[in-house]
């Protein structure tokens, strides 16, 4: 008689009250837990998987997973993972002939994509450690919160623009092309170049300082390192020419400036070869290559136009 009344509730029958009361259970466990099907915000992540080895996908293709759901990455080595839970905190990914990998993915955006980059399988391990600095390239102060990314990992730069990444794909690097990016407000972004590779922890990867250029295109009192005055056959109205400046190696446009009444122009760019072109109605187009070896050493590329 005592057990019946200690599992009545509101006038319901024993069994029924039970169920009630796992059914309350159940439901609290899982919001609690941050589990259960359709609950909580959600999150897309895409990025691509290459080899380390090879620096290519793998084929056939590496299986990918976030909280439950996964993926085959493409023949491109791309992968799209939707409505994933926006509080995971890990991702794996395993393929034919290399370690599997587990690694946090940090923080996820709700309701947007979240872009991971590429994201390297090695055949050795996941023990390398990252160190370095990012600083500006023209000051060469450091850089407070700038996001630094290797292999889909991403952290954030101390006040000092120190970063450290740890559980990173031993053998990741060399000198093919970037394998890493860093992204700070009023900065270009930053491809990553890791020469030689990763070597596996203890001890760390000291990476240096990263230098980070600010914006391509003329800065108005700021700092130049392409730069020049563009002078007029029989005119002294030196305002007005557009100087345009084209990366040589890629054939891409990086940005214009008119001149003003000095004439005088200015870019501020990373070490490399270049192209500048004078525009003016009235007199002859013309262009120009020039060479930047280092960032921090100005090159001075003066013009004249005849009509």
């Amino acid at each position: 008689m005592t057990t019946n009344t200690m599992l009545m509730v509101a006038g319901r029958t024993p069994i029924r009250a039970l169920a009630l009361l796992c059914a309350a259970f159940t439901a609290l466990s899982i919001s609690a837990c941050g589990g259960g099907g359709g609950g909580g915000a959600s999150a897309d992540v895409i990025g691509r998987i290459l080899l380390v080895t090879t620096g290519l996908p793998p084929s056939p293709g590496a299986t990918v997973a976030v909280s439950g759901k996964n993926v085959v990455s493409g023949i491109d080595g791309t992968f799209t993972l939707r409505g994933v839970s926006a509080t995971a905190l890990l991702l794996t990914a395993s393929a034919a002939g290399v370690r599997p990998l587990s690694q946090p993915l940090g923080a996820l955006k709700a309701n947007a994509v979240n872009d991971l980059g590429d994201i390297y399988l090695s055949d050795t391990g996941y023990t390398s450690v990252a160190t370095g600095r990012a600083v500006r390239a023209d000051t060469l102060a450091p850089i407070l919160g700038a996001k630094v990314r290797i292999s889909g990992q991403t952290v954030v730069t101390l006040a000092d623009g120190k970063f450290k990444i740890t559980g990173l794909p031993e053998g990741v690097g060399g000198p093919s092309g970037p394998v890493g990016l860093i992204v700070a407000t009023g900065l270009e972004d930053k491809g990553m170049i890791i020469d030689p590779p990763l070597g596996p922890s203890p001890p760390d990867n000291a990476l240096g300082d990263v230098l980070v250029s600010p914006p391509v295109g003329g800065v108005p009192g700021g700092p130049t390192n392409i730069r020049g005055t563009i002078t007029l056959t029989g005119s002294t109205l030196l305002a007005g020419t557009v100087v345009s400046l084209v990366n040589r190696t890629t054939g891409d446009p990086l940005g214009s400036v008119t001149t003003g009444t000095t004439g005088t122009y200015g870019f501020w760019v990373v070490a490399g070869e270049y192209t500048v072109r004078a525009e003016r109605a009235g007199f002859v187009t013309k262009t120009q290559d020039v060479s930047l070896p280092r960032p921090d050493v100005p090159v001075t590329l003066d013009m004249l136009l005849v009509p």
